[in-house]
Parts: C-alpha cells; sequence; structure tokens
C-alpha cells in the first residue's frame, strides 16, 4: 500500500498555478494570467472610427450648397434673381417677391406684403418691389461678375432689366418678364365690319342646311313615295 502512495505522488506534477512556499529571504515572484488575443482584433483595432478613411474629418471644411431663392429653388444672380430682404430678415429673389406683390388686393391703402415663412408684414416702396433692400451678404457670396446689381423697374405686371453693354435710349436694351399671378378673362368682343357679318352667316348656315334637307325630303316624296302609293291603291300611277 505504500508502494502505491508513493507512485502516484511521484508520477503527478505539481501544478503550476499552485504557488509555492517562499522562503523568509525570497521575494514572491506574482503569476499574471495569460491572455490569448484572437486574430481578429488586431483588424477590429485598425477599423476603429477615428482611423476609418469613410468617416469625415472634423476639421475637413464642409462642401457648400449653391445660394437659391426659397420659393422657386433658383440660384440668385444680380437680375431677376435679386436677393432682396424683408423686414422679418428673410430673403427671397426679386421676380418671387413681384410675383407676390402683384397679387395683393387692389383696395389696400398700402401694399403690406406677408412674408410666405412667419407672415411679417413688410411695406412694399412705390417704385416695387426692386425698391427693397437687397442682401449684401447673399451678393457677394456670388461670383465677382454677377455682384454688380442691375437697374431694374417695374412697368405695370412687367419686371424690367436693363443691359448694361446696350445702350440706355435703345428700347431693345431692355429685358422684362410679366410677374402678374392670373390674368383677367375678358370676353370677347365680335368682330366689326365684314368679317362680323362672314361671321354671322356662318352662324346661319346650319338652318340653310335644315331648310335644304327638308326641301329635298318634300321633293323626294313627290316623285317618288306618291306615285308608289297611288299604284298600290288604285294599281295606275296617277291617282
Amino acid at each position: 500500500m505504500s508502494c502505491f502512495s508513493q507512485l502516484w505522488h511521484s508520477s503527478t506534477p505539481d501544478s503550476p498555478t499552485s504557488p509555492t512556499p517562499a522562503s523568509p529571504g525570497e521575494v514572491p515572484i506574482p503569476i499574471s494570467p495569460i491572455v490569448v488575443t484572437s486574430p481578429g482584433d488586431g483588424k477590429r483595432k485598425a477599423r476603429s472610427p477615428t482611423s476609418s478613411p469613410a468617416s469625415p474629418n472634423p476639421t475637413s471644411p464642409k462642401p457648400t450648397s449653391p445660394v437659391e431663392c426659397s420659393i422657386c429653388f433658383n440660384t440668385y444672380d444680380n437680375s431677376f434673381k435679386t436677393p432682396k430682404l424683408l423686414q422679418c430678415s428673410h430673403v427671397f429673389c426679386l421676380e418671387c417677391v413681384a410675383r407676390l406683390s402683384t397679387g395683393l388686393p387692389p383696395n389696400q391703402p398700402e401694399d403690406l406684403l406677408p412674408c410666405p415663412f412667419c407672415r411679417q408684414l413688410t411695406n412694399i416702396p412705390v417704385e416695387g418691389a426692386p425698391a427693397l433692400e437687397t442682401s449684401k451678404e447673399l451678393l457677394a457670396t456670388l461670383p465677382p461678375e454677377l455682384q454688380q446689381e442691375k437697374v431694374l423697374w417695374t412697368e405695370g405686371t412687367k419686371l424690367c432689366c436693363r443691359r448694361a453693354s446696350d445702350d440706355a435710349e435703345n428700347p431693345e436694351s431692355c429685358i422684362s418678364i410679366d410677374v402678374a399671378m392670373s390674368k383677367p378673362e375678358s370676353p370677347e368682343a365680335p368682330p366689326r365690319g365684314l368679317a362680323g357679318r362672314l361671321s354671322r352667316c356662318e352662324m346661319c348656315d346650319d338652318w340653310k342646311r335644315i331648310l335644304l334637307l327638308s326641301a329635298l325630303i318634300i321633293i323626294l316624296f313627290c316623285i317618288i313615295l306618291w306615285p308608289v302609293q297611288c299604284a298600290l291603291k288604285t294599281g295606275n300611277l296617277r291617282c
């Protein structure tokens, strides 16, 4: 029995994790746990958000979008799309402001235009929408050739612009667009003179056709159907 116990103790190695008692003069060395790393840990570190090429750099400038009107979504310029500043600090192009101002009721004592966004009223000058204040900040963001305002004015429901390269006295040097919201429907007046008489005659053509058709039916009855009726009754074509 003692032989088997000695054999068992000699064949069984000591556990590496069990601490061995140190002598009073020796310093014990702590056993640190072994950490097994998987191959995917390096890939996860390489794919961190800070090192990802697809993540935007906070110091990089953001792409600037073109400055455009919030109503018609057209880019501002120095003519019909000049950025005009309302009293509520909202900015719209001149063409849209002119269209909105022409749609105001005509019986108002003053032309007060409500803002499409905040509904705050803006007093339209007597000269029209071109006399409103221009947003210099937005005009400065345009290309250099578009930063100089052109001469614009209103004539009724037309918004006119003068070309800088043409002669001011030449009427063809001005371009205009109609900014009326809707045109009133006027009844068409009948033409006068010979054209009016011809148009009235065309209206009477239907009555002439009806009379002609009635006459043909009567003639057909007298020539063809009446002798047939006589032949059926008396046996002779003459009644």
